[in-house]
């Protein structure tokens, strides 16, 4: 008999998701690969349901665990979908990576989480809650500055003025725009000797 203390963690996940799961199968696969992704082992399920009920329109999926149990409840009507996600165990993982698998596997716009310590009177032991959200705020506004950048580079490439240089050297000839065929004289600038 072992004298080993368990853990019991319970990860509380609430997203908002432009790609949520709704077919039977695809989530039970997927919940079949998450629970071995976090060394975690099956004893039943998972089982998966549709919902197709107006106003309580989405996909249902729980799974019991060695360590205890899984379940996820999709809301597709919303858009974004809303997704519920817990992740109850005796064993160890990792909540930020949870959350990184949940934000590439189902596009989020949202993510937050509780990590609660339920040995301890349900204390919120989520350390990384705040910087997953800073990241995930890093990674918005990063891919917004780039779609910025892409934006004014476009805009560059349509306002441009291509030219050919003549070839007998006396200038320019626009290519394209109002003043397509129209030639401009090189600039001559006096150099001083120093």
């Amino acid at each position: 008999m072992s004298n080993e203390v368990l853990v019991h963690k319970h990860l509380i996940v609430r997203a908002e998701v432009k790609k949520p799961p709704i077919e039977v199968t695809y989530l039970t696969h997927w919940l079949h690969d998450f629970i071995k992704s976090i060394n975690m082992k099956v004893l039943m399920g998972p089982y998966v349901v549709y919902h197709n009920v107006p106003g309580n329109r989405g996909i249902t999926g729980a799974a019991i665990i060695e360590t205890s149990h899984i379940v996820m409840h999709v809301w597709d009507e919303p858009n974004p979908a809303l997704m519920q996600f817990d992740v109850y165990s005796c064993g160890e993982f990792d909540p930020e990576e949870i959350c990184k698998k949940i934000q590439k596997d189902f596009e989020v716009v949202k993510i937050d989480y509780k990590f609660l310590d339920r040995e301890t009177g349900l204390k919120d032991v989520s350390g990384g809650h705040l910087i997953y959200k800073d990241r995930l705020k890093d990674l918005v506004i990063k891919n917004h500055e780039q779609k910025e950048k892409e934006a004014k580079e476009k805009l560059l490439l349509k306002t441009r003025k291509e030219v050919d240089i003549n070839k007998n050297g006396s200038g320019y000839t626009i290519k394209t725009g109002i003043n397509a065929g129209k030639t401009l004289a090189h600039i001559q600038i006096p150099t001083k000797n120093i």
